[in-house]
């Protein structure tokens, strides 16, 4: 089910992919998000179904207005006929009085014909028909906007990780600039004998590490990217703007007034099918037609049997008619039974279907707000941690200079303050993806777009 996809891309925690990256291009998620809904392939296709769902409405509407053909037909046929009652389907009929004999010879005829016609559907027949297709065209205009709402989602959390990746890049590189600080460091140390030469080692050692990780930070940054591209349906790699996504803690509060798109698309549903029952009742009310004609007819053979063969081309015979036919349908009651029965039960089915979108939009309105609520409670606390590590570090840094630690203790703090980094940074993450998995089950993404900086 579509709507399980969005709990599951909401609630999922940070992905990527080894791709290369192309130009770059800054743009706001609102930007990205927009773009997305135009660009994107399969929701370019969702609204041409739309707009033919629309167009069928026209269409009922128009099949109600009356009809007037025009004609005119020459022809070359046996003289030969008969008269009686045949069965006209695969026959072309030939007309006129019986031939005296088998007669092979060909004659000429023609006709020209005005003819009107017109079916009210005066016993609610078409206006069922008109009824279905706007509750067809509604239900697809609600899968139309469930699957923008689907994909917006999945553009926002990939916009998450590619921010996400992006801090990381910040904080690794920030190691790395330590690092090498510390190597210029212990290179006039060791020429002066205060530090040992194989602290230059472990510092190369360690700086090669983290560049290694970094490339490999770059590698999912990349990938987070591409993917975001692809949701895009761009041709430019597109990126958050720095780290303005992390100026501000998002607020969880939710006004419940909108109906989730997945609820609505299933409720929808369930009214298209009983109105699709009310059109099959229909199947047994009678039909009224209305006609009328003006038409001429020319044979090249005359009352008395003599054969005129160019006069059949010449419309010598005139005439008009005009009728109302009222056509009850008296054995179909029974197979419109069984269609109703059978359409009951779908209803039925549809309508356990939008029953269980409400069962689970419940339950994961539960788990949305346990989930923000504790992702909140770690945000406050990681900056905790991040602060005792830095002060831990700044000592050890500072003995370290002075002699009084070795490197291995020092390495230990810088780690130890990296890994505090990253698990704020991660933290900062997971917490916007607990908003995105709220606003997704409440079905109002502006929770989460609305406090995007």
């Amino acid at each position: 089910m579509r709507m399980r996809c969005i709990f599951l891309l909401a609630g999922s925690i940070l992905f990527g992919s080894q791709l290369k990256a192309q130009d770059t291009v800054h743009l706001s998620l609102s930007e990205i998000l927009k773009l997305a809904e135009t660009n994107y392939p399969r929701l370019k296709a969702s609204r041409y179904e739309l707009e033919a769902s629309k167009a069928n409405i026209k269409l009922q509407r128009q099949a109600n207005n009356p009809q007037l053909d025009a004609a005119y037909q020459a022809n070359l046929a046996t003289h030969n006929n008969t008269s009686g009652m045949f069965y006209p389907q695969y026959v072309l009929p030939i007309s006129g009085p019986p031939s005296s004999e088998n007669d092979y010879s060909p004659v000429t005829g023609s006709a020209a014909s005005l003819l009107f016609q017109w079916q009210p559907g005066a016993f609610g027949e078409r206006k069922s028909k008109i009824n279905l297709a706007e509750a067809a065209s509604q239900t697809v205009q609600s899968k139309n906007e469930e699957e923008i709402f689907t994909h917006k989602v999945k553009v926002s959390s990939q916009y998450i990780d590619a921010v996400y990746f992006q801090q990381l890049l910040k904080l690794y590189e920030d190691n790395i600039r330590i690092s090498e600080n510390q190597l210029r460091q212990v290179k006039v140390l060791a020429v002066t004998g205060l530090r040992p030469g194989v602290d230059t080692a472990l510092i190369l050692a360690e700086l090669s590490r983290t560049r290694i990780e970094w490339l490999k930070i770059k590698n999912l940054f990349n990938g987070a990217l591409s993917s975001l591209q692809q949701s895009v349906a761009s041709d430019s790699i597109i990126v958050s703007k720095d780290s303005a996504f992390y100026s501000s803690l998002p607020q969880g509060t939710t006004i419940d007034t909108s109906e989730h798109p997945a609820r609505k698309t299933a409720r929808l549903s369930v009214e298209e099918y009983k109105i699709q029952r009310s059109s099959i009742s229909k199947l047994t009310a009678p039909h009224l037609s209305f006609w009328g004609t003006t038409y001429a007819r020319g044979s090249g053979v005359n009352y008395n049997g003599t054969v005129k063969t160019l006069d059949g081309f010449a419309l010598n015979r005139f005439n008009y008619g005009a009728g109302v036919q009222i056509a009850v349908p008296l054995l179909n009651h029974a197979l419109v039974n069984t269609q109703l029965r059978q359409q009951d039960l779908l209803i039925k089915s549809e309508q356990e279907k939008l029953n269980q979108v409400s069962l689970e939009l419940k339950e994961q309105r539960k788990l949305s707000e346990t989930t923000f609520s504790n992702a909140v409670s770690i945000v406050r606390e990681t900056p905790v941690q991040v602060h005792g590590a830095e002060y831990a570090f700044n000592a050890m840094q500072t003995r370290y200079t002075t002699g009084l630690v070795n490197y291995t203790e020092l390495l230990q703090t810088q780690s130890g303050l990296l890994k505090a980094r990253i698990e704020l940074v991660k933290s900062q993450a997971e917490l916007w993806k607990a908003l995105l998995y709220k606003a997704a089950v409440y079905g109002d993404l502006n929770l989460f777009i609305n406090q995007v900086k």
